[in-house]
């Protein structure tokens, strides 16, 4: 009797020491298994954090009140969080929710916001969206507003009966500016192109003009016997052997201009001296014409010397000259200079024709000429602009239609000082 309790007591005894060890086992399984979510649960948070800081969009867990639950906007932007619950459009800086006394939502705009539309929307209609574009007006840390292009996903979720939204929002602002620069690379090639075909079509003429003047008027000039027939066609040939080599001259120039090799060489240049060279130049050429037109030249300082590039300055009133003498059949030209507090204003004034107000402002475009009937590239007056333009100075026309026209330009003085 006694033996049998004994073998039932020690068998009661072994099976609650097999439920102790069975419940010793399942507790360190349950701590290991407790122990290895969390360190997996911290693998994620590092892993989430890291993607938080380092995606390129601000990402918001928010509730249907429009408040932020989650962000990561302060690590990316590195404002201090604050302890208050902010509501979209206050945490992105947007300029109405921040002058607004509630804040986001009570703005007077606030009603016609895309951004708050499409997250009410989706969730009156417990959905997601995708892909919204619109234009934040954020207000920096320098208290100012600028636009920014932004690209908005809204994914609608349901956490114990409370609705959420993760809000994605890419800035897309370098990326539209990038669009944007391309597209204009993009016309100006188009615009280049079209430009060289139109130019290899104005040339072709032009050359051809003058060039079958000058094999024209030769074979007759071979041909005849008459002197002063010869004179004539002489003077034809001349005429248009010239016009030809201002033509090469000006495609030359133009395409130095175009490769970005046009040469400047800075000399010490005495502005006196040049304006009388090209006094006496152009009334000589007059006095060929027979044209009642006078040279004047203003030249107020005794002495000017000044670096800078005196074929150069040269070209670009030679060019004004040309002009006026086409287009002043009386009266008088005057080319001169006047010297301003850190510039030499130079000018080229006439008493011609004029200029209607309508073609002004594209008098230095390409290939424009003012009157059709006159020769000419179309090329002087824009080579003139860029030329002006290398040397840091400023090219302009006035003009009165009917009673003439004056061309200037300013260059600033140099390392040789203002003139003396």
């Amino acid at each position: 009797m006694h033996t049998t309790l004994l073998f039932i007591f020690i068998a009661i005894c072994l099976v609650l020491l097999s439920i102790l060890l069975w419940e010793r086992r399942k507790r360190l399984y349950m701590q290991q298994q407790l122990l290895q979510d969390a360190k997996e649960l911290r693998h994620t948070h590092h892993i989430t954090n890291a993607i938080l800081r380092n995606v390129h969009a601000f990402i918001l867990l928010i509730d249907n009140d429009f408040k932020v639950q989650e962000t990561n906007y302060y690590q990316l932007t590195g404002v201090l969080e604050s302890l208050d619950r902010k509501r979209v459009g206050d945490l992105l800086q947007c300029r109405n929710a921040l002058s607004a006394v509630g804040g986001c939502g009570t703005h007077v705009y606030c009603g016609t916001c895309p951004i708050r539309h499409a997250i009410q929307e989706a969730f009156d209609q417990k959905k997601s969206f995708t892909n919204l574009e619109a234009t934040l007006n954020v207000v920096t840390s320098d208290s100012e507003t600028v636009e920014c292009d932004a690209i908005i996903s809204g994914a609608y979720l349901l956490f114990d009966e409370k609705e959420k939204m993760v809000i994605t929002v890419h800035d897309v602002t370098h990326q539209k500016q990038i669009e944007k620069a391309l597209v204009q690379a993009k016309n100006k090639a188009e615009k280049a192109d079209i430009s060289k075909s139109v130019f290899l079509a104005n040339m072709s003429h032009e050359i051809r003009t003058p060039l079958n003047a000058i094999m024209g008027f030769s074979e007759i000039l071979e041909a005849t016997n008459n002197a002063e027939d010869k004179a004539q066609y002489q003077k034809i040939i001349k005429t248009n052997a010239e016009l030809l080599l201002q033509l090469i001259n000006d495609i030359l120039d133009m395409s130095k201009i175009e490769a970005g090799t046009l040469e400047f060489v800075h000399t010490k240049v005495d502005i006196n001296q040049l304006i009388s060279e090209l006094q006496q130049l152009f009334q000589m050429r007059i006095a060929e014409t027979g044209e009642n037109v006078k040279i004047l030249t203003e030249t107020p300082l005794p002495s000017c010397l000044i670096q800078t590039d005196h074929n150069r300055i040269s070209q670009v009133l030679a060019n004004f000259m040309t002009n006026a003498i086409k287009f002043t059949k009386e009266g008088s030209i005057c080319i001169g200079y006047e010297a301003k507090e850190n510039e030499l204003y130079f000018h080229v004034t006439d008493t011609g024709i004029g200029i209607s107000a309508e073609k002004l402002p594209n008098v230095f475009e390409r290939f424009v000429k003012l009157n059709k009937d006159k020769k000419g590239t179309g090329l002087g007056l824009s080579i003139a602009k860029t030329i002006i333009s290398k040397l840091d100075g400023s090219i302009g026309v006035d003009s009165v239609e009917g009673e003439g026209s004056t061309f200037w330009f300013t260059i600033p003085y140099s390392s040789c000082g203002k003139p003396q």
